[in-house]
């Protein structure tokens, strides 16, 4: 099973942008997206980030909401993958079988005010940090990297300074995880209580983020 990138080309990163998102590649029956557009699938990104900005993206949520909301905060959305091979037939970056890498994003972020960037996966074979760190750029994840979460790269990629920061996965999956990492921890006593606690810290830390 090939898949193909169907929104790279259509939604370039914006020179104005000053922040930029940025994932593997969409799962491959993309037909059946609730919102054609990245992460559309079951749309986990943008329903958080309706919590978060809830004035900006209203419901139900539509792909011209979270365009509107994306050039109000001067945000642009990307991908590392353009052309996959999937071993199994699933959205799982693991499953993955990278064939062409979206290299041309290096120029991108140089062409637009872009001075972070936020993965949306970390460390793992196929994961959006990785392959954007080690495959596309040519660079070691170091152990503080990954104890950090994040680097600034200096000057000579982007021209400036550039953060890279790796976000806990917006997916429903990764929240065992997350109830277990340091910072939900920290914050724990904020959200007893709650409803679906770990998910209001997400929706909490996105905002920040």
């Amino acid at each position: 099973m090939i898949t193909s990138h169907q929104y790279l080309d259509k939604y370039p990163i914006s020179k104005d942008s000053k922040k930029l998102i940025v994932g593997t590649i969409h799962p491959h029956d993309h037909e059946n997206f609730e919102i054609p557009f990245f992460y559309g699938n079951r749309s986990s990104i943008w329903k958080i980030l309706s919590e978060a900005f809830p004035e900006d993206i209203k419901q139900p949520i539509t792909r011209p909401g979270v365009l509107a909301f994306l050039i109000k905060h001067k945000i642009s959305v990307s991908d590392t993958i353009r052309k996959c091979r999937r071993i199994n037939p699933t959205a799982s970056d693991k499953d993955l079988e990278p064939i062409e890498l979206n290299k041309e994003i290096i120029d991108h972020i140089k062409e637009s005010e872009i001075s972070e960037i936020l993965f949306t996966s970390g460390f793992q074979k196929n994961n959006a940090f990785k392959l954007f760190y080690v495959d596309i750029l040519g660079k070691v994840i170091t152990p503080d990297i990954k104890t950090n979460r994040e680097i600034t790269l200096e000057n000579n990629i982007f021209g400036r300074p550039v953060r890279l920061k790796v976000l806990y996965s917006p997916s429903g999956s990764s929240n065992v995880g997350l109830s277990r990492s340091k910072p939900y921890l920290e914050n724990q006593s904020k959200y007893a209580g709650l409803n679906r606690p770990v998910y209001r810290f997400k929706v909490d830390y996105y905002k920040q983020m």
